[in-house]
């Protein structure tokens, strides 16, 4: 349902992009796959996803319409990000059904975030995956040991994207240090809990030392680059969790989480301020509205929401939309 819910959400807010659009063009040659199909998967855009018959080494070339940065993902695996007016050519090498190279020409920006992303794939590829939660848990990987290399691999990865920093734009940057954190930190806040309950541990034997603190530093990203990304607006309900459990444990008290949507509504109101207010009640209300909830409810809450908290309008013409 989680993913189901995220898919709807992507598709709903590229329906509602307000800024002026550009031409992209992408293009794609690919030797040594066994399959018989290409796919080219627009995460933030919907209805200009692209399929093609494969044939070693065809040209595959489309010309896409882009209002804002866009994920671009190639049979899956392959991962480039995209803005408005960008070119990007991918030539893709696979054994069988694995890929294993890429070299990208275009857009000097558009090729340093292609490099960047395989770069990153190929790091998490060495590391096993280790931000493959299901997987760990079959793997029985120790939730102590996940966090000295979920915060090593933070670390690692903020240094890939640095070393772009001055060859990319600064809206860029901030969606994609916000996909890196949003990925790493909600696995870092939630696999202990995980950990603990699959492989039938002690919460306390699963939390390593240093994890009530790993956040103390952390700012949370309110650009509105940071805020397009949709791994990072659901990560500020596991943030927020995050902090609640760790204020209640300081007081030595037990961590009650709300029972009812509008005990939720009002924890995260109070919680989070201006933006980031605004970006985490929404993705609290499509979430249920998503669910199938208490439609009366979420009627109540998303009156309440419009009249004091809304900034967005994107928000609150996606909410209208699918309540109608």
């Amino acid at each position: 349902m989680k993913s189901l819910i995220l898919v709807l959400l992507v598709s709903c807010f590229s329906a509602f992009s307000l800024t002026a659009k550009e031409v992209s063009r992408v293009s794609a040659q690919i030797q040594g796959f066994n399959g018989k199909m290409v796919y080219f998967d627009f995460v933030e855009k919907d209805g200009i996803n692209q399929e093609f018959p494969y044939m070693e080494n065809q040209e595959m070339e489309f010309d896409v319409e882009l209002d804002d940065i866009t994920m671009m993902k190639i049979n899956a695996w392959v991962v480039v990000c995209l803005e408005p007016g960008d070119q990007i050519h991918a030539k893709i090498q696979y054994d069988g059904r694995r890929y294993t190279d890429v070299e990208y020409t275009g857009t000097p920006k558009a090729v340093a975030v292609g490099n960047y992303l395989h770069k990153v794939r190929t790091l998490r590829a060495e590391r096993r995956y280790k931000t493959n939660i299901p997987a760990l848990l079959v793997l029985l990987y120790d939730a102590k040991e996940h966090y000295t290399a979920t915060m090593q691999e933070w670390k690692d990865e903020i240094a890939l994207l640095d070393e772009i920093k001055d060859s990319i734009s600064g809206r860029m940057y901030n969606y994609l240090r916000s996909e890196i954190e949003a990925t790493l930190l909600t696995n870092l806040i939630s696999y202990p809990y995980a950990s603990s309950s699959y492989h039938k541990k002690a919460l306390e034997a699963c939390i390593a030392d240093g994890y009530w603190s790993a956040l103390d530093d952390y700012r949370l990203r309110d650009d509105e680059a940071s805020l397009r990304n949709r791994l990072y607006m659901s990560f500020l309900a596991q943030y927020k969790e995050y902090e609640q459990r760790k204020a209640a444990r300081d007081k030595n008290e037990e961590y009650k989480p709300a029972d009812s949507m509008e005990k939720e509504y009002e924890s995260i109101a109070t919680f989070y301020n201006g933006t980031l207010r605004d970006a985490a009640l929404f993705v609290f209300l499509y979430n249920q509205v998503a669910a199938n909830r208490d439609f009366d409810t979420i009627e109540k809450l998303k009156k309440d929401y419009l009249k004091r908290y809304n900034k967005n309008k994107e928000y609150k013409k996606i909410l209208v939309q699918v309540m109608k």
